[in-house]
């Protein structure tokens, strides 16, 4: 079975930078410490639902888990470009950030837990904006269980190819290529592919951005 690395890095670096022990999160995330010393050194995998529970304890969206090196890169999408002196007597420039729209399709930041087989790539430049759009891919008999986010949300979804069941707290909508659904973010209770032997891809845009 494959360990996602990058998810433990992640996982560390930001446990740190906040100053928590490796049992106050397990308290925090419900837990167990020596699991979670085994995710820190890739040594374990991490269920979607208990990365939600980790994005909750550590004040993080979900997709803060991307692959390290990429999503470090589109994180901040920023380029600095530096400014003509205004006088010459300036002895510095002032720097000012250009802002990078595009996401080049071979760039995007991803996020792959192997226990619920789903994977996520990032489709916007960063986090920081009033939403987020993300693709989602499940093989055939994979599916994950909702958990609650830690604010109101609001999202769309746009099946690409397969067929995708959405579980909502109003009952359960198959979708195949083509169609959409929207609803509110605490309405969902899991997601998967009930295609036969295609994987269900689909894009979903999340307001506010806190997956």
């Amino acid at each position: 079975m494959a360990v996602d690395i990058n998810v433990g890095a992640r996982l560390k670096q930001r446990r740190k930078e906040i100053g928590l022990s490796l049992r106050q999160l397990a308290q925090m995330s419900d837990l167990s410490a020596s699991f979670l010393n085994q995710v820190e050194h890739g040594k374990a995998n991490v269920s979607l639902h208990s990365l939600q529970a980790l994005s909750e304890a550590l004040s993080v969206p979900l997709l803060y888990f991307l692959s390290s090196d990429e999503s470090d890169h589109h994180a901040v999408p920023e380029s600095v470009v530096e400014e003509p002196s205004v006088t010459e007597s300036q002895e510095t420039s002032e720097i000012m950030t250009a802002y990078i729209p595009v996401v080049e399709k071979d760039k995007r930041p991803k996020l792959f837990l192997p226990l619920s087989g789903v994977e996520y790539e990032l489709l916007v430049p960063s986090l920081g904006q009033k939403m987020v759009a993300i693709l989602g891919n499940l093989s055939p008999g994979t599916g994950n269980v909702a958990r609650r986010l830690r604010e109101p949300t609001e999202e769309f979804i746009f099946v690409l190819s397969g067929s995708l069941l959405v579980g909502l707290t109003g009952g359960d909508y198959t979708l195949s290529a083509g169609d959409t659904i929207y609803f509110e973010g605490n309405e969902l209770l899991k997601l998967s592919c009930v295609s036969d032997s295609e994987s269900v891809s689909w894009i979903s845009v999340i307001t506010p951005a806190v997956f």
